[in-house]
């Protein structure tokens, strides 16, 4: 990559699958920035700093986000909130921002804590299924949408996080932190859920992965995902995230009700729908 960034130093705190494919991705750059990271394994960080992702490694996270250009929170929501409590303190003046998969929650506290110029919020529409440092790539972004809520941050720090996503080959895409997390649930949250508990049927049923075709495996890869990653997500929406849900209820019912009554025209309606609405752009 021969993009730059806008950024000297950067800080990371957390080297999963996020924090770890952004600091080989920002390697990856000429002339890219000094990282150095926290994370909750040690080993993971010592491995990190091995394969030459990162400068250093940070004995606390506080040490990861003092003297830093730029700083990223790759922990869980609830996790990047209550550091942003306790870091504050420590930014001096450098940009912040996450990867979290709701930014209203952030967006609001970082107004609270009087640091709203300095907050842009994340979200890359990107990842996997795995999970820790080893899950990492330096591809994970390229290609994949970026939202960027940048609330009330000043403009030009807003332009230096965008600009950093696009050197990663990231598309941006910036939105208003409450219409990003409404969306999400729907686009994110929703089949998230729904791919659990298909996959909790499945199990019931006694089928294994083994007795699954392309259709099945699709469907249930997403109930791979780490539950560490979603609890705080679903806590904060929880509202929005119970329309969702019964506007699939809604739908299973009246697919039972079509079943029950061999109404098969209804069904092949929903069909075609739905077909149609996946060949949209």
């Amino acid at each position: 990559m021969s993009q730059a960034v806008n950024f000297e130093r950067v800080g990371i705190v957390g080297l999963g699958l996020m924090g770890g494919s952004l600091a080989r991705a920002l390697r990856r750059l000429d002339g890219g920035p000094r990282i150095v990271a926290f994370n909750r394994s040690r080993e993971e960080a010592e491995r990190a700093l091995a394969d030459g992702v990162i400068d250093a490694v940070a004995a606390t996270s506080e040490g990861a986000v003092e003297g830093q250009d730029l700083v990223v929170y790759a922990t869980p929501l609830d996790v990047v909130r209550e550091m942003m409590r306790t870091h504050s303190a420590k930014w001096g003046d450098a940009t912040v921002t996450d990867v979290a998969g709701l930014k209203l929650p952030l967006v609001r506290e970082a107004a609270k804590l009087g640091f709203a110029a300095q907050f842009v919020g994340s979200h890359p529409l990107a990842g996997g299924t795995g999970s820790g440092y080893s899950a990492s790539s330096h591809d994970v972004f390229s290609g994949e949408t970026v939202f960027v809520c940048g609330g009330e941050a000043e403009a030009e720090r807003v332009v230096a996080v965008e600009s950093m996503w696009q050197a990663l080959g990231a598309r941006v895409r910036r939105i208003e932190a409450d219409a990003h997390d409404k969306l999400m649930v729907w686009a994110s949250h929703l089949p998230q859920l729904v791919s659990n508990v298909v996959a909790q049927a499945m199990a019931g049923a006694g089928l294994s992965l083994a007795d699954l075709g392309p259709g099945g495996r699709d469907l249930t890869r997403l109930a791979e995902s780490s539950p560490d990653m979603w609890t705080g997500l679903l806590d904060e929406a929880s509202e929005e995230n119970l329309r969702a849900i019964e506007s699939v209820q809604s739908g299973l019912d009246a697919l039972r009700a079509a079943l029950s009554g061999r109404r098969s025209e209804e069904i092949a309606e929903l069909m075609r729908a739905t077909r149609e609405w996946r060949k949209q752009p």
